[in-house]
């Protein structure tokens, strides 16, 4: 991916910013510095700011969504501390998790997590723009970069900022660039970004998906809806798979069985109906699989059931897809096979998501009642 050229910049040098890439800071050092500017329009940036934004950033894909950045990277303890910190409101309607960093926390909390990027602030502001100024640079002791950098962005506008004790201020001819090309330098950087993650994680699905939270319109649980609700109404004694409690109209929530915070989509045949509660147990978890009997059947009855009615076999394209056949195909399956091949899908999706640290197993135990 390119970025537009610009008479008045060094975008060649900017490009060269992500070239062998072994860690995840310089992409979340620009993100942040483009969010602040869109935000604020001042180029006189606070690093302390700017660390918080990266804070911010890195939570979802490494803490919600467990992806690794591979050994070099710190961020993993840096993204577990935010966790410690805050209980992050996920909700559709929620203030952005910086906004929740910088106003929900306390001072005590707050200053804990600025703590753990104090190391990054050290070096990273200096090593973002190093690449400006490689010749100037070259062969010189790594404890006398930051003030070799320091002095030359001072006294040029090469680089995209120059820096002020704890701040930095990004230089005039920059600031239009960055102001007039904001969306297409942040999905460079995202686009590096999944080039980066697609090393470290090989067998993660869904990459590009988890690199922030996701808005309500990327989630599409109507069509579940409609599909389960039309299942239960005429099978009344339909019960969870986790719980055994029956299962109403009432009553009914939607559970991914492989966590959605994995696998990052709503098709059928990962979802099936429990109870709400017993969903807001399970939240996040991956199931013990010894519930996959179970689920499989399940999935079957109402694959089944939904194929005989002409009129919601639009519903069932998820399944086509799984199978790779057409759903008369699919139909014909026996219920062994059908089961072998959701099994081929699932069980190596929560092999993978074990290893990434979601946690398991989930198995449900009925509340001792007072």
């Amino acid at each position: 991916m390119e970025i537009p050229d610009s008479p008045g910049v060094d975008v060649r040098n900017l490009t060269t910013v992500f070239a062998d890439v072994t860690n995840s800071y310089k992409f979340y050092w620009l993100l942040s510095i483009l969010d602040s500017l869109r935000e604020h329009n001042q180029p006189r940036m606070s690093m302390q700011d700017l660390s918080l934004r990266m804070l911010a950033e890195v939570w979802y894909p490494l803490d919600f969504f467990k992806l690794s950045f591979g050994k070099q990277d710190s961020f993993k303890t840096v993204a577990a501390a935010v966790s410690l910190a805050i209980t992050v409101d996920n909700r559709p309607a929620a203030p952005s998790l910086y906004e929740q960093l910088r106003t929900g926390t306390s001072p005590a909390a707050l200053e804990n997590l600025l703590q753990a990027t104090r190391r990054l602030l050290a070096w990273v502001p200096y090593r973002f723009i190093r690449p400006f100024f490689a010749a100037e640079t070259r062969g010189i002791p790594d404890q006398q970069v930051n003030a070799r950098v320091t002095r030359l962005a001072a006294s040029s506008t090469h680089a995209p900022y120059r820096i002020e004790g704890d701040h930095i201020v990004l230089h005039e001819p920059w600031v239009r660039y960055f102001q007039e090309h904001l969306l297409i330098l942040r999905a460079f950087a995202q686009w590096h970004m999944v080039q980066f993650l697609q090393k470290h994680n090989p067998n993660v699905i869904g990459l590009s998906q988890k690199l922030e939270k996701l808005g309500p319109e990327q989630r599409k649980l109507n069509a579940a809806k409609r599909y389960w609700q039309g299942y239960l109404d005429v099978h009344p004694s339909f019960a969870c798979i986790y719980s055994g409690q029956i299962i109403t109209s009432l009553n009914m929530s939607l559970d991914h069985f492989l966590p959605w915070s994995f696998v990052v989509h709503d098709q059928l045949w990962n979802i099936i109906p429990t109870p709400k509660a017993v969903n807001s147990a399970k939240n996040d978890w991956l199931p013990d699989l010894a519930y996959f009997p179970a689920f499989a059947h399940q999935q079957y009855q109402a694959f089944h059931f939904h194929a005989n009615l002409i009129s919601q076999q639009v519903l069932l394209e998820d399944y086509h897809v799984l199978f790779g056949q057409s759903l008369q195909e699919v139909r014909e399956c026996s219920f062994e096979a059908f089961e072998n091949r959701l099994r081929a899908q699932v069980i190596p999706q929560w092999q993978t998501a074990h290893n990434l640290g979601f946690r398991a197993p989930f198995r449900f135990v009925i509340p001792q009642s007072a």
